[in-house]
């Protein structure tokens, strides 16, 4: 009878620190796997240009402005991070009534950053390529990027009339269509 209540306490010793072992080795996994700081944000969300103020902007004239949001990564916060630039200009649609143009500043073909020429009137340069944009953002001539530079969604904030928000996404290079990168 002894030998028989010995044993059935090394199996609860034996199970109780199996559980034990299994908390200790558990919850720091599910901890890991339920953890806020790793789900994937909402992309597309409206975003202030940083550097741009809507009245400074002159008629055709590109100007680059600079998305900011707070990052993170595994353990780091980084609270006013540079997560994309573009290109803004205040244009006249086919009423004649002001308007804005947004551009992405990766260029459609391999991401390179697209820049402004010597003389604006030109349009963008890819450095990567020699790709060749209009101020309209499509293509010109001979061009390695099988579409036009990415345009960007944006509204005027009601708060503030002289700073434009941007929905600002990232898309997938080598494709002739837009396709939001995820």
């Amino acid at each position: 009878m002894a030998d028989q209540e010995r044993r059935t306490f090394l199996k609860f010793c034996v199970h109780g620190l199996g559980a034990v072992f299994a908390a200790v080795l558990g919850v720091p996994v599910v901890s890991y796997l339920i953890d806020p700081r790793r789900r994937q944000t909402a992309g597309g969300d409206l975003r202030p240009v940083s550097g741009i103020r809507l009245t400074e902007l002159r008629m055709e004239i590109p100007v680059q402005g600079v998305i900011r949001d707070i990052r993170r990564d595994a353990w780091t916060l980084h609270p006013n991070d540079t997560v994309g630039r573009v290109w803004v200009m205040r244009t006249r649609d086919g009423n004649s009534a002001e308007s804005f143009r947004v551009f992405t500043t990766e260029c459609p073909h391999l991401g390179c950053s697209v820049n402004l020429n010597s003389d604006p009137s030109t349009g963008y340069t890819c450095p990567c390529h020699n790709g060749q944009f209009q101020l309209d953002g499509e293509r010109i001539g001979h061009n390695p990027a099988l579409r036009g530079m990415d345009s960007l969604e944006f509204e005027v904030d009601p708060a503030d009339p002289d700073q434009l928000l941007v929905r600002f996404l990232k898309f997938r290079q080598t494709l002739a269509e837009k396709v939001v990168r995820t």
